[in-house]
């Protein structure tokens, strides 16, 4: 009997049976909320059609990629102004501004499982910076087709549902102290295996790719160090085995130099998949496909205070919530809260004046002043504008009019300094995130001085722990 992909099916013949009788092997890779949840639909439709699952809107795989789908409900329903994927956590997290006992937050496997219907779309489910997880049909049916008469039955099916789930890290890999690395444990759940892969000596392997590439073209490393297996590369097993146990252990890797300001923040970034090749008894050749892509982004960056390399996923945008409840923060949630839902009314007054950072699709952007000159200087320069602004008449006589138990106050001001959405950025116009048009785009407003102080601890232990670099999008959404 022949493999061939269904784009290539002919040329594979019976040798018992002459030209009239072709086999192939038809992949798909489905990651749809509705189906993974119901994966008896896609067998009894496989059985129905002879190995097609046109009906159901979902194409074959293809070496670019897993299956397409049009059908589902959650292809109708994508909506081109949604917002972009994102996270959020409390900066209660961050008490003090110090660092967690647990900096990653991992999810546990059945947090996974909960989350399926985010977990089961292309772009899977990012918990936060450090975790990703994706899950996903892999279906394989066998079929027999005859020439004449013309037609197809279903000689066995493989279908097997997938969990992967990545976690990033901090700190060099034990092997490599200067490479960063990346650690995914995936979950084959073998659903149906019949005919062909029911076989002895049908063999599946799951292997990790990832393309690579370093931000800085300069940078002395050919892109293909930016991201590749590790010692973890791929895991081969019976199909029989995996039924037992569909465990795999994988990982990546990031070639880097030991961080240093010199070398810059060595930045590489890397798409993934696992790719799924079986091997099957009589058959010419095997048939191998893709999981849906995940995205990475490695650095080795100097300037951040608890570890100078580490590994994110990078394919949402970070967000830190401050919550109005929360009395030692609670005074600036509602000034951000107030600002953004009416920015004419903040000080100074600016009739056409936007402040960003509400939610994901409108994000500021990390100052790391740490990171050099330039920034360090931007930086003080939003600092010294609302400094100014905050010793003028109307600001004194605004904290005049406070009541005295509940101070002493600070001049707290949105965006903050350490971004480049800061008071100062109308002096920037041909850097990042500047312009002319921006003057007096901010707002200050008089906050009780320790609440003010400890939500800036909060925010600057959340950029360092949870990776965030010079010009990161973020958001602060006020809960």
């Amino acid at each position: 009997m022949g493999v061939l992909p269904a784009q290539a099916a002919s040329g594979a013949t019976n040798a018992a049976g002459g030209d009239d009788v072709t086999y192939k092997v038809i992949p798909y890779v489905i990651s749809d909320p509705d189906l993974v949840a119901h994966p008896e639909r896609v067998i009894k439709e496989l059985n129905r059609s002879g190995g097609s699952l046109d009906a159901l809107g979902v194409a074959p795989a293809t070496k670019d990629g897993p299956s397409k789908i049009t059908k589902s409900k959650a292809a109708q329903g994508v909506d081109a102004q949604a917002e972009p994927e994102s996270y959020v956590v409390d900066s209660s997290r961050f008490p003090a501004g110090r660092i967690p006992d647990d900096i990653y937050d991992y999810p546990t496997s059945d947090q996974c499982e909960d989350q399926y219907d985010l977990a089961s779309r292309d772009q899977g489910w990012i918990k936060n910076r450090y975790s990703y997880c994706q899950i996903h049909l892999l279906v394989m049916p066998a079929v027999r087709c005859g020439i004449f008469p013309p037609r197809c039955t279903t000689t066995g099916v493989f279908v097997s549902r997938n969990r992967l789930m990545g976690f990033g890290k901090v700190g060099g890999a034990e092997h490599a102290s200067t490479s960063r690395w990346a650690d995914f444990r995936l979950q084959v759940g073998v659903i149906q295996a019949t005919g062909p892969f029911a076989e002895s000596g049908a063999d599946l392997t799951a292997e990790i790719e990832c393309e690579g590439n370093y931000l800085d073209d300069d940078y002395p490393q050919t892109d293909e160090n930016a991201c590749f297996a590790g010692l973890n590369d791929e895991v081969e097993k019976p199909i029989g085995e995996w039924r037992r146990d569909g465990s795999a252990h994988l990982d990546l890797l990031s070639q880097a130099s030991s961080p240093d300001a010199a070398m810059g923040e060595q930045i590489g970034t890397g798409v993934f998949h696992i790719e799924y090749d079986f091997d099957l008894p009589w058959y010419f050749q095997f048939i191998d496909t893709e999981s849906p892509e995940g995205g990475m982004r490695f650095d080795s960056a100097w300037y951040l205070q608890s570890h100078k390399l580490g590994s994110v996923f990078d394919r949402a945008v970070p967000g830190m919530s401050y919550t109005k409840s929360d009395a030692a923060v609670g005074g600036v949630a509602t000034h951000l809260e107030e600002a953004r839902a009416n920015p004419a009314a903040t000080m100074p007054t600016q009739a056409d004046k936007h402040l960003a950072g509400g939610s994901p699709g409108d994000p500021i952007h990390r100052l790391a002043q740490a990171k050099g000159d330039k920034q360090s200087f931007r930086y003080d320069e939003n600092r010294r504008i609302v400094r100014n602004f905050c010793a003028t008449k109307a600001m004194q006589d605004l904290k005049a009019s406070l009541p005295a138990d509940q101070g002493p106050y600070d001049c707290d001001e949105y965006p903050m300094a350490s971004t480049y959405e800061g008071a100062g950025r109308h002096l920037f116009p041909d850097e990042p995130y500047g312009g002319t048009q921006y003057e007096r785009h901010y707002s200050a407003r008089w906050v009780n001085s320790e609440v003010n102080q400890e939500a800036g601890r909060r925010l600057g232990r959340w950029y360092d722990v949870d990776r965030l670099l010079d010009q990161d999008a973020f958001y602060i959404p006020i809960r």
